[in-house]
């Protein structure tokens, strides 16, 4: 479940700005909310695995106990048939401030990467914001648009269907720290398919950048 009209991200003062790269040093992010709005709905779940070097590193998971006005419902039915994530799990699970703080010593000053990542860097600004009163400064990439360079004849560019292009089993979808391991498996595919198809990878980010310009992001990308 991670789709919006307009991306959030990017919108609040101080915040971090979508990059076209492929980095070597980075932590790959998802979450899993309650809805689509940052302004409105909560994170759930955040999980993380962060690659250094080129090198998978540590991993990073928690749970998060939404707000709620009614006592012990935290998630709609259709959240907990999605993601399995039910009422009774986050009863138990740590206060937004405490699981944000423990997220951002993890994500230190790092680039995040992650697959319609915007999604999840919106809901975390605003969460950074009306937690730690401090906004998330971090940059992120996405995989989506060079996703979607790469296929341009593909009728949807879910995260599954790379997945399954590149024959990558999600052993729990729609959990994030499977989501984040199989974004990053498919990550290191694409980019070995982006250095059979083009000369280099910088051209290759020169096209997702024509694809992209329109949309109304070019403001926020840039490359490096």
């Amino acid at each position: 479940m991670k789709k919006q009209e307009k991306s959030f991200a990017g919108t609040l003062p101080g915040t971090g700005r979508s990059q076209l790269a492929f980095p070597e040093t980075y932590v790959v992010v998802d979450l899993e909310t309650t809805g689509l709005d940052p302004e409105r709905d909560q994170i759930i779940e955040i999980g993380a695995l962060e690659v250094v070097q080129g090198k998978r590193g540590r991993t990073f998971s928690t749970l998060i106990q939404p707000r709620t006005p009614l006592s012990g419902h935290y998630v709609s039915p259709f959240i907990t048939q999605l993601t399995g994530i039910t009422d009774e799990m986050l009863a138990a699970a740590p206060q937004p401030r405490q699981a944000l703080e423990a997220f951002g010593k993890f994500l230190g000053s790092r680039v995040a990467v992650g697959y319609n990542v915007g999604f999840d860097m919106g809901f975390l600004q605003q969460q950074f914001q009306e937690q730690l009163f401090r906004p998330l400064a971090n940059d992120w990439v996405d995989l989506l648009p060079m996703a979607q360079t790469l296929f341009p004849l593909w009728p949807h560019h879910r995260l599954n269907n790379l997945a399954a292009w590149y024959h990558v089993v999600n052993q729990d979808a729609h959990r994030a720290l499977s989501d984040v391991e199989t974004t990053e498996a498919c990550f290191q595919k694409l980019k070995q398919d982006v250095l059979r198809q083009y000369p280099s990878t910088q051209a290759f980010l020169e096209e997702v950048r024509k694809k992209i310009q329109g949309k109304g992001e070019e403001e926020q990308l840039s490359l490096w």
